[in-house]
């Protein structure tokens, strides 16, 4: 749907005005050829083999450090966890570091 019928879903001038200054010109805030050129671009290098490796030798590092250490300390005190939170705060805390090479440590600020 948004790579062959793009135009019909354009961003429009609000929502590039009103995020400018957060995402300034990238994919996320463009229409038209600049969008098209910057999608081509940005699917040749998450279509690569060191990405997903990267993505998921992050994600299972994230596994074993920080999530399932929370699972085990709440399995072990017998303690009821609100599991979507958690799943959030985990989410939120690899796009971070995926995305922008920031770790917010959110889910390590979960306390249960």
């Amino acid at each position: 749907m948004l790579k062959t019928n793009f135009e019909n879903y354009p961003k429009g001038t609000r929502f590039r005005n009103l995020l400018e200054d957060f995402l300034g010109r990238g994919i996320f805030n463009t229409d038209g050829e600049l969008w098209k050129i910057q999608r081509k671009t940005a699917s040749y290098e998450f279509n690569t083999k060191s990405l997903r490796n990267f993505a998921l030798e992050n994600v299972t590092m994230e596994l074993q450090t920080r999530l399932i250490p929370i699972l085990e300390k709440a399995l072990k005190n017998e303690r009821i966890l609100d599991f979507q939170d958690i799943l959030e705060r985990f989410a939120f805390d690899n796009i971070c570091k995926v995305a922008f090479n920031v770790d917010p440590g959110w889910v390590g600020g979960w306390v249960g």
